[in-house]
């Protein structure tokens, strides 16, 4: 009892400073803390993918990118709203998760992640093309979001929804976690065959998990692009793939607690 009381209180502790952090006039430790609220995002649906289902990616940063486009070129074209722009790019990183998690059901390990990595080039050629043929030479540049009367362009502001956002995420993962398809995707990690055997649809559940992943990824590149103000292929390098990776190593396999606490490293540290 005295320990689930000692870890009651830090965690209570913990919120308090989450909901207290916007009260110091200190915009550098504002964005700081935006930044890692985003990171969180991307890393929580990496770890899934990697940590818990085990399938490589080096595909993150192309995801991030298909987010952030398809919200860019939604807005400049149509005008579209944030509520229409956030679902059209989950849909849009539904879609590529698709597409390549279908090369899962035959690559494994080295040849998995060459596979995922041609996801980013392609991604970033077309954000290129895009840039190019509509004149966008400093990038796309997208309106703050209007939630009601309200213009979303306060970092404070920004905080409380990112942490929502985050947190969100978190909450997210962990239900998958105990549902059928954790279960699923913990027992394709430890062994494929055995998986199978025990009458699981390995094919389905790998993919699903390309999903998931790719889903939530893209919604962190539509908060990237919508907080940013613009949208720019040179923002989404293949070292920030490596970086999310870093997060998800770091933080320790398998552990969403882990994905959270690699995000919070690997942004701040440098």
């Amino acid at each position: 009892p005295v320990q689930y009381a000692l870890v009651g209180s830090a965690i209570a502790v913990f919120f308090l400073l989450l909901v207290a952090l916007p009260a110091f006039d200190a915009p550098f430790l504002l964005d700081l803390a935006n930044q890692v609220l985003l990171a969180c995002v991307g890393a929580v649906a990496l770890m899934l993918l990697t940590g818990y289902a085990g399938q490589v990616s080096l595909g993150h940063a192309g995801l991030l990118a298909a987010g952030a486009f398809t919200t860019g070129v939604l807005f400049k074209e149509t005008g579209a709203s944030f509520w229409l722009t956030l679902p059209a790019s989950a849909f849009c990183g539904a879609l590529l998760g698709v597409l390549f998690g279908l090369p899962s059901l035959r690559l494994r390990g080295l040849y998995l992640a060459v596979s995922t990595l041609a996801l980013h080039f392609i991604v970033i050629y077309a954000g290129n093309e895009y840039e190019a043929r509509r004149g966008f030479s400093t990038g796309v540049l997208i309106d703050p979001p209007r939630l009601g009367d309200w213009t979303l362009a306060d970092p404070r502001g920004w905080y409380f929804v990112l942490l929502a956002f985050a947190a969100g995420s978190v909450l997210l993962a962990l239900n998958l976690l105990r549902s059928r398809t954790g279960r699923a995707w913990r027992a394709i990690h430890g062994r494929e065959a055995v998986a199978e055997a025990l009458g699981i649809n390995v094919p389905a559940y790998k993919v699903l998990a390309f999903v998931v992943s790719s889903a939530m990824t893209a919604v962190a590149g539509s908060l990237f692009a919508y907080y940013r103000g613009f949208v720019s292929a040179e923002a989404f390098s293949l070292f920030l793939s490596i970086q999310y990776v870093a997060m998800v190593i770091i933080g320790g396999m398998g552990s969403i607690l882990g994905a959270v606490l690699g995000a919070v490293f690997v942004t701040l540290f440098p």
